[in-house]
């Protein structure tokens, strides 16, 4: 089976050729599949949207391993997820939260099954002790009722969608910053009015181009990305580094 590894551990250290070597060690057959370990550090929603981003893209059955865990060692749960098509096996932090937005059916088990982990598991490193094991297992065959117990109650973020704040204008929010400095909001076209202008780091945009050639040189502008969701841009430039802004900065949406 294929394994898709997400991660923000980088390439630097030996992190993710543990988790690989673990699996390999478990599974022999498996197929693994870097999906990327360059999220910025602790950053839960944008590894969430890098996920729901690429996963469609991926054979049936395939299982996903994201491991953006701030609270490794700590009462939060371990969480393998099966829906019709995948598996997702992460910490239970919100990271899967576009996952369940954008899935109907599915299941959840918490990670309980000591048999399938390390046997020695650090507090500190889940990903190589709890979770590439538990995909390995999967992989090879295990079944994922056998893997835990089933719950119900997973955490989500709260403001995954846009904040409507009335009928006329309403606060949406960067999930993800890009190497290329494109700002990806959490929205889709279906949230918005046909005309429209956002308000960001003290500029009004106003432009939406249906490819970055359309615009001038460090021209911000609006475009909807192959994610689906709505990007601020600037062509051959950086629209995080023009506005000075990061993540956590909110923008008004106007209908014109």
């Amino acid at each position: 089976m294929v394994i898709a590894l997400l991660t923000d551990f980088g390439t630097q250290d030996y992190y993710v050729g543990a988790m690989k070597g673990v699996i390999l060690s478990i599974d022999e057959t498996a197929k693994i599949i870097d999906i990327s370990h360059e999220i910025e550090p602790q950053n839960i929603e944008s590894a969430s949207f890098v996920l729901e981003s690429c996963y469609l893209n991926f054979p049936k059955k395939t299982i996903f391993v994201a491991v953006v865990d701030p609270g490794v060692g700590s009462e939060r749960k371990a969480i393998l997820v099966e829906t019709e098509d995948y598996y997702f096996i992460a910490p239970d932090n919100g990271l899967l939260s576009f996952v369940f937005e954008n899935t109907e059916k599915f299941h959840v088990f918490e990670l309980t099954n000591t048999e399938y982990f390390a046997v020695n598991v650090s507090n500190t490193f889940h990903g190589r002790d709890i979770f590439a094991p538990v995909a390995a297992h999967l992989s090879a065959g295990a079944h994922p009722s056998s893997c835990g117990t089933e719950i119900t109650e997973t955490v989500k973020f709260r403001d995954i969608s846009a904040d409507r704040e009335n009928a006329d204008s309403f606060e949406a929010k960067i999930v993800h910053i890009d190497r290329f400095g494109n700002l990806v909001t959490n929205l889709q076209k279906a949230d918005l009015p046909d005309q429209f202008k956002v308000e960001i780091g003290g500029k009004v945009i106003g432009k939406i181009c249906r490819f970055y050639a359309e615009a001038k040189e460090s021209e911000l502008v609006m475009i909807f990305g192959s994610s689906g969701r709505l990007e601020i841009s600037a062509v051959n430039s950086s629209a995080a580094g023009i506005l000075q802004i990061n993540k956590k900065t909110k923008l008004l949406v106007k209908p014109i």
